[in-house]
């Protein structure tokens, strides 16, 4: 992580020497779409995910312009997202966060809903076109989102998961970015832009930490992307 960071830090000075700086505030609505892949059958747990939600993003942008169309594009955008877990235990698995020598008698699910803190860092690229019509320009941009997570809040939890799964999440996770918009000029260095962006996780976010459930690490129990859907909107200044 520090090498990430020296890394991302070098690249920002580097740019800043050479390129004029558009600062902006951007703020978008986020569907929080969660991949969650059980890696263990033979564990007598099944890991699903529980559901998608609904969250709100907000940050300033930092835009490097490193030529009339083309700009490397950052910022700091804080977000509260959610995370769902659901984990199913077959009838005759025996449960050791309850009692060790009990029998569920049929499927029982068990849930947690967490909402996860986090401050999102793009690096990205960002690519104009030229005017499409007076004062106005589509965006692209591509590249790597680092999301470093610092706070979890369990929303709900089944009773028999509490101190289970608390701090489970790394502390760190990277997904790839791309996003699509218009960007309409309102003044000589104003600017109003929409778009839609993904952001597909590409790190397993549970860490190595031992279930009390399962007996095993969360990472090697279940394999946990995070995907975020959403409408971004904001102003250049």
């Amino acid at each position: 992580m520090k090498k990430i960071s020296l890394l991302f830090l070098s690249s920002f000075l580097t740019v800043a020497s050479f390129a004029q700086v558009t600062i902006g505030l951007r703020a978008s609505s986020v569907v929080c779409m969660d991949r969650v892949k059980d890696l263990n059958n033979a564990d007598g747990y099944e890991f699903k995910n529980n559901s998608s939600g609904i969250r709100f993003a907000v940050g300033p942008t930092f835009d490097f312009a490193i030529s009339d169309n083309y700009a490397f594009s950052t910022g700091a955008w804080y977000l509260s997202r959610r995370s769902g877990l659901s984990i199913n235990s077959p009838s005759g698995v025996t449960n050791p966060a309850t009692n060790p020598f009990s029998l569920y008698q049929g499927s029982v699910d068990q849930k947690d809903i967490v909402s996860l803190q986090s401050v999102q860092i793009p690096i990205t690229f960002k690519v104009y076109t030229n005017e499409i019509t007076t004062n106005v320009k589509l965006y692209f941009q591509l590249g790597a989102l680092a999301t470093i997570n610092f706070y979890e809040k369990f929303k709900s939890q089944n009773s028999s998961l509490v101190g289970d799964y608390q701090n489970k999440y790394n502390a760190f996770d990277v997904s790839a970015y791309m996003a699509a918009g218009v960007n309409y000029q309102i003044g000589e260095s104003n600017a109003l832009f929409a778009g839609l962006y993904y952001s597909r996780g590409l790190t397993n976010v549970l860490n190595s930490r031992t279930s009390n459930t399962t007996n095993e690490k969360f990472n090697k129990s279940a394999k946990y992307n995070m995907d975020l859907i959403g409408l971004e909107v904001g102003i250049n200044f």
